[in-house]
């Protein structure tokens, strides 16, 4: 039953993937690592010995709590990732602030020089 469940969920989940990178929900560079996870899933779905078997090999004596390791790891990198990336675009956004900040004070200074340019004499 649940390998019927795992496979029904990586292939819902790889249709809401593809249909989110085409509509330009998601970013390519998210799908790739959403891929990798549906990827993951699919292989438990349809080849769920591959999990034991590799379990076996590395002394892992129950073979979902390695499932249920690496599913951990992913979430930590992933989480890693994007506060990488919202450190990126929080740095991006304070520079780009700035040099708004910057173009509007030149403005206001070519405005005041051009008031007392056309200021008539007298």
């Amino acid at each position: 039953m649940i390998q019927t469940v795992a496979t029904l969920f990586g292939l819902s989940l790889s249709l809401v993937l593809l249909f989110l990178i085409r509509r330009d929900r998601l970013h390519i560079s998210h799908g790739v690592t959403w891929g990798v996870a549906v990827l993951c899933f699919a292989l438990l779905g349809f080849a769920p010995g591959l999990f034991d078997a590799i379990a076996r090999e590395l002394n892992i004596i129950y073979g979902p709590t390695l499932a249920i390791s690496l599913a951990i790891a992913a979430l930590v990198i992933k989480a890693l990732l994007l506060d990488i990336e919202c450190s990126k675009l929080r740095v991006k956004n304070q520079r780009l602030a700035q040099k708004l900040a910057m173009l509007e004070s030149d403005i206001a200074d070519h405005r005041n020089a051009t008031k007392k340019a056309t200021r008539p004499l007298g």
